[in-house]
This record gives C-alpha cells, structure tokens and sequence, in this order.
C-alpha cells in the first residue's frame, strides 16, 4: 500500500505532466475547446492549465462550411470575451455550440492560423499559418481598457505580445473586475489547492503570460 505522501507526490507529478502536455498543446496546433476547460473572465479568455494556472488563448473556429466562407469570409480571432464569444458559450448555447462550431483555442505570438473550409466532406480550402483578422468588436473592447495609455505599438503587435496583461496589472478596476468573475469559475488556489469563492480574498500573479490565482 503506498503511503498517502507517496500518493499526493504521484497525483502531483501527473498534474505537472498534464500540464506540460496541454501547453505544448496549445503552442503548437491549438486544442479543440471541448477537449479544454475555458474559462472566461470579464474581460479575457483563458485555458485552465491546472489548479489555479490559466493560460490566456485566442479562440478561433478552423473548420467552417464554404457557404459561411462566401457570406462572411475567413473566421476571426477572438481574445476578449465580446457578444459572439458570450453568446456562443453561454450556459443556453454552449452545448450547440460545440457541436455545431470547431472552435480551438491557442496560444500564439503572432498572427498565423490554420483554417479548412468544407463543402459537405470535401476540403476546398485550407489556410495554414495564414493571418486572421482580429475580432471587430474584441479590438474595441481592448481599445476602451487602453484608453489614456500611451501606445507606441499597432494593435497586432499589441494583441499578439500580450502586452495587454499588463493592464491586469497596473489598472486595478481592471483587474478587480477580472478577479471577481474568475472566483465564480470553480477555481482553485494555485497554491494551497483549496476552492476559491466570490467571498474569498484573492490575487492574480503573471508569471510569464501565465496567470496565477491565489488565496495565500
């Protein structure tokens, strides 16, 4: 019988090694969103990594029909939480949504995405590493959390530096806003793994562009 020390160090080392595997993941290709735990604060878009880590991601939908290719065009990068975003994962439509949508969430530096276009089980279309547009309305919102900063940087280079944690950082109403909304997502404290709780006092630290919340 393994002793519950023992016990704790295994589960601990396959929490690590899952977490390795999800971020090498969403580095490289991306992961399907209903494979993941995507939590959506008030203003961002992140993939829980493990207890209390969270990873910011762009989401994106790579696979649509050729009949949404011709009326809308290529699909958008979305990286705050806009009207699509919430209406598409809402409680009432998230289960439609993965069924019926392909969105991947990803980590990524710069702007290349793959994306396939579909008429009925035929591939017409394949974009790899191509360049997206960014999401009208996500480019608003980050213009608004912006506003009165200095910005020496285009939007693109803004977005795919992820300069903007910055601003979880130095504008606290920023920062508080996202915490409240992240302690209402079934967290738990990267620390001392305990749940965290609208009522309980709590902290985001950046380590890298990777997310740590904390109550301790």
């Amino acid at each position: 019988m393994l002793l519950p020390k023992t016990l704790q160090s295994l589960q601990n080392t396959q929490k690590d090694v899952i977490k390795d595997t999800l971020q090498d993941a969403l580095y490289s290709y991306g992961v399907n969103v209903a494979l993941l735990d995507v939590i959506f604060g008030h203003y961002f878009i992140y993939a829980l990594l493990s207890d209390g880590v969270l990873m910011p991601v762009f989401l994106h939908e790579n696979r649509i029909s050729y009949k949404q290719s011709q009326a809308y065009g290529l699909p958008k990068v979305h990286f705050c939480v806009c009207n699509e975003i919430a209406e598409d994962f809402n409680l009432a439509n998230k289960a439609r949504t993965l069924d019926s949508k392909h969105y991947i969430a990803k980590f990524s530096n710069k702007n290349a995405f793959s994306v396939s276009i579909k008429q009925g089980l035929n591939d017409v279309g394949l974009y790899n590493d191509y360049p997206l547009d960014l999401c009208p309305m996500c480019s608003e919102i980050l213009k608004f959390l912006r506003e009165g900063e200095a910005i020496d940087s285009t939007l693109q280079v803004y977005v795919f530096s992820h300069q903007w944690l910055n601003l979880l950082e130095s504008r606290p109403e920023i920062r508080q806003r996202e915490l409240l909304v992240l302690q209402d997502s079934n967290l738990f404290c990267y620390k001392c793994k305990k749940p965290l709780a609208s009522q309980t006092e709590a902290w985001i630290r950046i380590n890298e562009h990777i997310l740590e919340v904390c109550c301790c």
